[in-house]
């Protein structure tokens, strides 16, 4: 069971990409100064303390205003403390904001 768990996680993880310049530009007006070091620190850790408890959502299963409170709602679970939290949402209000802007396939 464990290596099953362990095995789901690392295929979610291998889904969820890693932050961009075009991310930074997307988020630059709701965060001034945001870099892409800000946005993959976000991405550790929604990676690190979000699929321990459950299969990791990417962010375009979700329109990115509806992240904060969907953070909110876990972010004692997960244990994130006020800047934490404020990282995993930056990342994944970026990266649903890059997807919902991409051409449907």
């Amino acid at each position: 069971m464990v290596v099953l768990a362990a095995a789901l996680a690392a295929a979610c993880t291998a889904a969820l990409r890693h932050a961009s310049p075009a991310d930074v530009a997307l988020v630059a007006t709701q965060w001034p100064g945001t870099t892409v070091a800000d946005l993959e620190r976000g991405r550790r850790l929604y990676v690190r303390r979000c699929s321990g408890c459950h299969t990791l959502i990417l962010p375009a299963a979700h329109p990115p205003d509806d992240w904060p409170a969907l953070v909110d709602t876990m972010a004692e679970k997960a244990r994130l403390r006020p800047g934490e939290r404020a990282d995993v949402v930056r990342f994944l209000v970026a990266v649903a904001s890059d997807e919902a802007h991409r051409p449907q396939q």
